[in-house]
């Protein structure tokens, strides 16, 4: 079995679902080849509406990067090479031709947002919590989930939470426009009010809107900011207050 699963539902909608539930579905190697070849496949269709990213299990969402695989002495180079695959899993999300929703199960942490941050929009269980932990690990956004938030909400609120770092409840994300829905019904369905309208609209309607939004976030831009974002993150990983950071994080574990 995969680190991650597709399913197509009879009702025109992608789902994909991030498949480690003991380890919170944290994104592995392996899952990044996995979310990319779904990718392509979805990217070639034309009969399906919508697509759905969510988590494995009732606990998370996405707790970001595996440090199993994320973390160990490299170079900058090394570091970019690490980092580089999954912001272009990420760019092919935000750029994908139908809508995408962020389907927040539970907890997200760190890259577990930046998923979040690349889709259209994010609907999330209540009594959750997540945070853009990066700041207090040295580093940065690392997948280009950054340059995505600042366009998911008022770009004061974003560099604030950079800087800060801390988590927030479900309840703050709705107040400050980072979700659009607090789901109670994790069921993935047409019966599922929350998602009646995403079934009942034609494909070719999502993709005409989908195009419309597509055409106020210039892809070309969005791509090299992303990038930058990725070479940045790469300068701080190699940094003496990430590789501490890291140390003590795994030795709490």
């Amino acid at each position: 079995m995969g680190d991650s699963q597709l399913t197509i539902h009879p009702n025109e909608c992608a789902v994909i679902t991030l498949n480690r539930p003991e380890k919170l579905n944290s994104v592995s190697k392996k899952m990044i080849g996995e979310l990319n070849q779904y990718l392509e496949e979805i990217s070639k269709r034309n009969d399906l509406k919508f697509l759905i990213i969510t988590g494995s299990g009732q606990k998370a969402f996405c707790s970001g990067g595996d440090l199993n695989d994320f973390h160990g002495e490299m170079t900058e180079e090394e570091a970019y090479q690490l980092l580089q695959p999954m912001k272009e899993v990420l760019y092919k999300i935000a750029s994908i031709h139908i809508p995408t929703i962020a389907w927040m199960n539970g907890l997200a942490r760190g890259g577990g947002l930046e998923i979040a941050s690349a889709c259209d929009f994010r609907f999330a269980s209540p009594n959750q919590s997540f945070g853009f932990i990066q700041g207090k690990l040295g580093i940065s956004t690392g997948w280009g989930g950054g340059t995505l938030l600042y366009e998911r909400i008022n770009p004061q609120l974003a560099f604030q939470w950079m800087i800060e770092a801390d988590v927030k409840s479900t309840d703050e994300l709705l107040s400050i426009g980072f979700i659009q829905k607090i789901i109670t019904n994790l069921e993935i369905s047409k019966e599922n009010p929350v998602l009646e309208a995403f079934f009942n609209r034609s494909c070719e309607q999502m993709v005409h809107w989908k195009n419309q939004r597509l055409i106020k976030m210039p892809l070309d831009q969005l791509n090299i900011k992303m990038d930058e974002e990725v070479k940045a993150c790469s300068k701080l990983w190699v940094s003496d207050d990430h590789k501490k950071a890291v140390k003590q994080f795994l030795s709490k574990k």
